[in-house]
This record gives C-alpha cells, sequence and structure tokens, in this order.
C-alpha cells in the first residue's frame, strides 16, 4: 500500500510498495508484481485487440524471468531491491545498496518500447558493475491464429522474435527486439528456454529494452527516458494541481491527467486507449473530456473531434468501438452519439476556439437530426437500446425502447446546440426535457428509472445510478427542482465504504449479470456527486475522499469493484489498473463536489460546498487564462473574491478575467462550534 508522497508522486519507502501495478504508454503496457518481476507485457499493434498479451509470467512466483534485471558486482549476481521506489502512470524509479554500490534503477515506458536502465549513484569501493537479463522463452502467449516464431539472436548479441496473428482476413506481424544501449553478449539454454544477455563492459548505466516493430538507437534511450520522467514531474508541477488536506487524495487527483495522457496513440493524434489493457472505446474516449480541458489540454479534445469525425461511418455514425486499424466495430445507438455533440460544447465553452467549432458544427448537428429521427410514436423522446450497462436485455430492453441514459445524453446535446446555435434548439430541448421528466420517472420514489418500451411506454422499474449521465453543465437539471428528493433517495440506497452501487441492492437489476450491475463504476458516479453539491451534503466531501483514498494505496484508477457484501472486499478487482474513464471522472467530480464548477459559453458558474475545511485548486485552464480557486470558511458572511475584489454573482464571465493568472477566493459560511 502506497501511504507517502512526494509533491503529490506517489512514494514507497521500502519495498516495491504494492502487490502489483500497471504501466502504461501509448501502444504498449507491463505490470510489475511485489516481488519485482515483470507478469506482463502487451502491445496494440495492427493485430485484433483481444490479442494484445504477448508475454505472461506469475504475479506470485518469481520463477518466470520476464526480461528480468539482475546486476553483476565484481561479477556476483544481485537481484535489484527496492528502496524509495516512486510509481509513475509509465513506470516507477527505484533505489538500492547492495555491495557497498548504491543504484538508482528504473523502467519506463514509451509508445512501442520498454526500457530498463540501471545507474551507479555512489561506487566507493570502486567495484566492477555490470548487468544482465533474463527471459524464459515459455511465458509467450500462445493465442487461436497466433504462429511465433523462434528466438534469433543478431550479430550484436539482441534477440529478435516474429509474431504473426491473423486478424480472420490477412495475416499480421509484430517484430519484438530484446537489446540494449551497450555491448552485450548473450546466450540461451536448454534450446530457448531461459536466454541471457549481459552486457560486456562495466558502466555507470546500462540499458535494456524490449521493443515492438522499431528498434531505438542506443543514443536515444536514456534521452527518451528522462524525457518521460521529466515531462511527468513537470505535469506535476504546472498542471492541475489540489489541496484537500490529505496528500493522499491530493496525489491520486493529481495523477488523473498524467495518466490518462499516457494512453494517448502519438501516431493517431485523437485515438485514446481505454485503459492499459483495452483498446480504444468512443465513449471512454469522450466521456468527461472536461478533465483535458480543465487542465490545459484542449489539443487532445480537439484531436478526438477530429478523429471521431474521420472514423465515423457514413451510415451508423460515431463509433463506439473501434478495430486495430481504425475501422468502426459497432456505433452505439444515434442518441448515445450525442456524446460527440456534448464534447464539442464543452471544447467551444472552455477554449472559444471558434474554428474547430465551424469546422465540426454541421457534424454535430447531423448527430442530433439522427437522434430526432429516431423519435418514440408516443413523444419527443429518442429510441433505441441502452448504450449502458453491457447487457442492458437484462433491464428488460428489447432494442425498443425509450432509454434514460440515451436521452439524458440527447438531452444535453440539445441545450448544448442551443446554446452554441441560438433558439432554433430551444422548443425542441423544452419538450424532450419535459417528456424526459414525465415518462422516465417514478414520482412515488422520487428517483429516474431506466427505461420505458416503446410499444406501450411500460415502465421497467429498475433505478439505476447511471441513467442521467452527467457529461455538462446541463446534466442535472431535469427535474432540478426535486433535487433534495433524488439526494435522499441516492444516499439512502447507492452508497458503500468503497463506492456507489450501480443499482439499490435492495431493488430489481442488482447484480442482474453477477458482475456489472452490483458494481461500482466511477465513470457514472458524476450526477450523484453534482446532486450532493446542489443538495448541500458537505458529508459527501468525507465519503468521496475515502473512496478514491482507498483505490489510489494500490496505484489504481478502477475500472470497477464488484461488490456484494456487508463488508469490505477483502481485494480490489484489478489492482495497479489504469482506467481513463475513472481518471477523469474522479477529476470532475472533485472539482464540481467542492466548487460546484460549470462551465458555460459566456462564463462559469461556482456553488461551493459549505465545510470546514478549505478547498485549494491550482492552474485551472479556461479560455487560456490560468485560474487558482480557494474555499474558504468563514464565520462571516459568504462571499466571492475575484483577483482581489469582491463580485456580487457566483457567475464569472470571460471578460471578467485577467489574461494572464486570475484567483478565485470563496468564503463559504459556517456555523462555528460552540463549547
Amino acid at each position: 500500500m502506497l501511504t507517502e508522497f512526494k509533491n503529490s508522486i506517489p512514494l514507497s519507502p521500502q519495498g516495491f510498495g504494492l502487490s502489483l501495478n500497471h504501466y502504461v504508454s501509448g501502444r504498449i503496457a507491463a505490470a510489475v508484481a511485489g516481488h519485482g518481476g515483470l507478469t506482463s507485457v502487451g502491445y496494440h499493434g495492427r493485430q485484433p485487440h483481444k490479442k494484445s498479451l504477448f508475454f505472461r509470467a506469475s504475479e506470485v512466483s518469481g520463477f518466470g524471468k520476464l526480461a528480468r534485471m539482475q546486476v553483476l558486482i565484481d561479477d556476483d549476481a544481485y537481484y535489484l531491491e527496492f528502496e524509495r521506489t516512486e510509481h509513475y502512470p509509465f513506470g516507477y524509479r527505484s533505489e538500492c545498496r547492495l555491495n557497498s554500490v548504491h543504484l538508482q534503477h528504473d523502467l519506463v515506458l514509451d509508445q512501442n518500447t520498454l526500457f530498463q536502465r540501471v545507474k551507479v549513484l555512489s561506487n566507493p569501493k570502486d567495484s566492477s558493475v555490470r548487468a544482465r537479463l533474463l527471459l524464459h522463452g515459455h511465458l509467450l502467449v500462445d493465442a487461436e491464429g497466433r504462429d511465433v516464431g523462434d528466438i534469433t539472436n543478431d550479430h550484436f548479441g539482441h534477440f529478435h522474435l516474429k509474431v504473426t496473428d491473423s486478424d480472420g482476413q490477412q495475416l499480421v506481424l509484430n517484430e519484438i527486439s530484446i537489446g540494449a544501449s551497450m555491448p552485450v553478449q548473450s546466450d540461451s539454454r536448454h534450446g530457448r528456454f531461459k536466454n541471457y544477455m549481459e552486457t560486456t563492459e562495466a558502466s555507470e548505466e546500462m540499458i535494456f529494452y524490449l521493443a515492438f516493430n522499431q528498434e531505438p538507437e542506443a543514443c536515444e534511450c536514456a534521452l527518451r527516458m528522462n524525457r518521460q520522467i521529466h515531462s511527468y514531474e513537470q505535469s506535476m508541477y504546472d498542471g492541475l494541481r489540489f489541496d484537500t488536506g490529505n496528500p493522499a487524495l491530493d496525489s491520486a487527483l493529481g495523477n488523473c491527467v498524467p495518466t490518462v495522457c499516457s494512453l494517448t496513440l502519438t501516431d493517431r493524434p485523437g485515438a485514446i486507449k481505454a485503459s492499459q489493457s483495452y483498446w480504444i472505446w468512443g465513449w471512454d474516449s469522450m466521456v468527461h473530456a472536461e478533465a483535458y480541458l480543465w487542465s490545459g489540454h484542449e489539443n487532445i479534445v480537439r484531436e478526438m473531434l477530429d478523429f471521431y469525425r474521420e472514423t465515423a461511418d457514413s451510415e451508423k455514425g460515431v463509433a463506439h468501438a473501434l478495430n486495430s486499424n481504425f475501422n468502426l466495430h459497432y456505433a452505439m445507438a444515434p442518441s448515445a452519439q450525442c456524446l460527440y455533440v456534448v464534447m464539442l460544447h464543452n471544447y467551444y465553452a472552455a477554449t472559444g476556439d471558434e474554428a474547430t467549432l465551424a469546422h465540426h458544427l454541421p457534424f454535430a448537428k447531423s448527430i442530433v437530426e439522427l437522434a430526432g429521427q429516431a423519435r418514440s410514436k408516443h413523444n419527443t423522446l429518442s429510441t433505441g437500446l441502452g448504450f449502458y450497462p453491457d447487457f442492458p436485455q437484462l433491464l428488460e430492453q428489447t432494442e425498443n425502447d425509450i432509454s434514460l441514459i440515451n436521452n439524458s445524453l440527447y438531452l444535453q446535446a440539445l441545450c448544448a446546440m442551443q446554446a452554441l446555435c441560438g433558439g432554433q434548439y430551444q422548443s425542441e430541448s423544452e419538450a424532450v426535457r419535459s417528456d424526459l421528466e414525465r415518462v422516465l420517472w417514478d414520482d412515488e420514489l422520487g428517483y429516474w428509472i431506466d427505461s420505458v418500451a416503446e410499444v406501450d411506454l411500460k415502465p421497467r422499474c429498475y433505478y439505476p445510478l447511471y441513467g442521467q449521465l452527467y457529461v455538462s453543465p446541463f446534466g442535472a437539471e431535469p427535474r432540478a427542482d426535486d433535487c433534495l428528493r433524488i439526494s435522499q433517495f441516492m444516499r439512502t440506497h447507492y452508497r458503500f465504504e468503497r463506492g456507489l452501487y450501480m443499482y439499490p441492492p435492495s431493488m430489481r437489476g442488482f447484480m442482474a449479470d453477477g458482475n456489472q450491475l452490483g458494481a461500482y463504476y466511477p465513470s457514472i458516479d458524476r450526477y450523484y456527486w453534482n446532486i450532493m453539491n446542489r443538495s448541500g451534503e458537505s458529508a459527501a466531501i468525507d465519503e468521496f475522499e475515502q473512496i478514491v483514498t482507498s483505490f489510489w494505496a494500490e496505484h489504481t484508477y478502477p475500472e470497477g469493484l464488484t461488490h456484494e457484501t456487508a463488508n469490505v472486499d477483502p481485494a480490489t478487482d484489478n489492482p495497479g489498473g489504469k482506467q481513463a474513464f475513472a481518471a477523469k471522472s474522479w477529476l470532475c467530480d472533485a472539482i464540481e463536489l467542492n466548487l460546484g464548477l460549470r462551465v458555460y459559453v459566456d462564463g462559469f458558474s461556482l456553488k461551493p460546498l459549505s465545510d470546514s475545511r478549505p478547498f485549494r485548486l491550482y492552474n485551472l485552464t479556461l479560455r487560456g487564462k490560468r485560474i487558482d480557486f480557494e474555499r474558504i470558511p468563514s464565520a462571516a458572511e459568504a462571499k466571492l473574491v475575484l483577483n482581489g475584489q469582491a463580485v456580487e454573482s457566483h457567475f464569472i464571465t470571460w471578460d471578467q478575467l485577467n489574461e494572464g493568472d486570475n484567483r478565485i477566493r470563496i468564503y463559504v459560511k459556517i456555523e462555528l462550534a460552540t463549547s
């Protein structure tokens, strides 16, 4: 478990600090176990994305050596040990002292290459220091239709391997190279059962690599490793930073953006993997894109707008799932594709980029029109199978449905288009909102239902946490006058110690699939935290902190946590996982729960949640201007101070901000405890 943080970088003083951790950079991913050895290496190339795993070793046993590095001090071999281990999204840095030699060792991923380095920090006895790498041949992963060639050696002593996969139509080749930045010799034992690569000369710095399809030049290895680490450290200083009073929470939130940025593909702008294990999914990428926008990475969202327009199918629309060649695998219902429209609105609101808006607005209009063409025969709502969860059929959906989550996106897209284009969308958005509030609302319970049948409007009385998918400043507007009722229902039925249930355990639908429907998914909890802000539930601040820090102790942004017991889960579902939509959601959650931030085309509004503890946020970026926020508890009046001047409104227009840095101090009135 991680309990210490250096400038919000997770740090383990002794040992690796984690039972398992996943690292990722672009197409390559790797996992390391607590024993210090690699347990998997994967690569998303042109082969089918389900065949991304190439090497696998045990998470418990240290027998299998998967590119395991050892150091040779005066020809005695040592495993590298771990002290003061820093964990990054793409690798780690650690130290150890072996036979009086002080060493630093790193593992760094960079797009297609896994680098490992050992560096001498001090050597008082002037010992000879070399390094070697070990690889068991049987750790290569077999897959249906895969042909694994022989491991060969070149005249430099480097290993090479060709792996061919079938995508059902043609063969796809991936070439794997294992080499070093300095002269090595290599040999194999018992055929290719165990393979050794060893440096031939003592050195102060030695680097091994495992690369897919493009072998790095020896001179660039250290440069690429240093660039990755420096860029990360710089982002932790210059990027979006939090001061909540809890270093673990500050670290979890501060690492959100660097982590999701590590999932981008540099060779295909706008393409972002869903996690270290998953390929590109439309909604995983587009949802909660404000995490990029508010942290100064608007270029990533601009590239996503291009990417999902370019990869859209002329008939089916925006991709939900893509093949490894970026062709559409399948699309969502038209109303669910409105997530693209919302992302365009959020991009323009945060940047004011007129050119990008003008370029993509016709496409956004076509998506809204497509959703409108799927209109119910009974009302103005859009029909289609709910795009979430994975198995909506278990909630009685039949592909002829009026889904809450789909129409939540449809309504937010109409509101977005009204904000971007003016009144031409006003009557449609008002009608859809009215029908949504009437058709998909259970007035007896004071909460939303999952869907109704398009045939006869028969309600399916399931009550999802995710139904109102909050992805814009309009996300909590439906039934806003019932906010307190909604808050009470949610607090009664969804909370548990490590998360929020997707369905109430006491009601229909819970654990219907034995997995997801009884799980906590951070990606769909944003509506909950916004409702807590609007209803003034300050206790939610502690609950959010408890949830996030419990996962961050394992360096985890989870896809989900399946939970069905009264006591705490004995283990995280996938410790060390890096799920993009969880990181993005938590970042937005923290800002919206504490500050009530909503960003519109003409400015932004704030609704701070009163609490006795301060909350500070640094380097948030809007319209190219940096803003620092501070919530300050006060026994006197509540007020908002912008750049030293008190302002009457909690809505800030863009022309009120300085061109450079800005500071907003929000005083919230609290009752002082009396003896």
